[in-house]
């Protein structure tokens, strides 16, 4: 004899109602940008109320940022596994890695047309400039905590501030991210590897 289901707690029911509002966001967002997605389409696309949405997030750029937060928190913990790994990889073998998986990024549609959309709210937006800094902040650590970990891994030295690093290859990485793919020139891959390799001490 099957056992009932046990029944969701309230907090399970929400995280449930959240993470269906992300996902639903997620694919709006990229296919027509914030200022297109309007709350009613975004609400009736994920099965709820708006009431139930307001329950969740403050609006639309709250949905936004938390959109993005949740990607970059699940990229940082793919990236600080890449380096964990490491263990028995060449220094070459590691940065060939990070700048392998950094390039997948790119090339990810939704995640590529999302950070573009931050982009472009937080230059339309002042308010909305000032509320991304921490999501933008958070993602610097991330990557610098990563670059650490080589550091700490092959006994590295980098020219400059591993944040600071972390915060222009950041910046690189976005720019080939607008570019979009360009005939005749190097992989993204090799952009960022060459990148990575120019700002280590020989």
């Amino acid at each position: 004899m099957k056992s009932p289901h046990r029944r969701l707690s309230r907090q399970e029911q929400q995280r449930q109602t959240r993470d269906r509002l992300l996902d639903t966001a997620e694919t709006l967002f990229a296919e027509g940008g914030i200022n297109a997605t309007s709350l009613r389409s975004l609400c009736e696309s994920a099965g709820f109320s708006q009431g139930a949405f307001y329950s969740n997030f403050a609006g639309k750029e709250d949905l936004l940022l938390s959109v993005l937060q949740r990607h970059i928190e699940h990229e940082a913990e793919l990236l600080l596994d890449l380096a964990k790994e490491a263990t028995d990889d060449t220094l070459d073998d590691a940065l060939e890695k990070l700048a392998s998986r950094l390039a997948q990024i790119s090339q990810d549609t939704r995640w590529s047309l999302l950070a573009i959309e931050l982009q472009l709210q937080a230059r339309r937006d002042t308010q909305f400039a000032a509320q991304c800094a921490d999501t933008r902040k958070a993602s610097y650590a991330a990557l610098a905590s990563v670059l650490d970990l080589l550091k700490a891994r092959f006994a590295l030295d980098f020219r400059i501030p591993s944040v600071q690093l972390a915060i222009s290859l950041y910046a690189l990485w976005s720019g080939l991210v607008l570019c979009g793919p360009v005939d005749n020139t190097l992989p993204r891959d090799q952009v960022l590897l060459i990148f990575l390799k120019g700002l280590i001490e020989p």
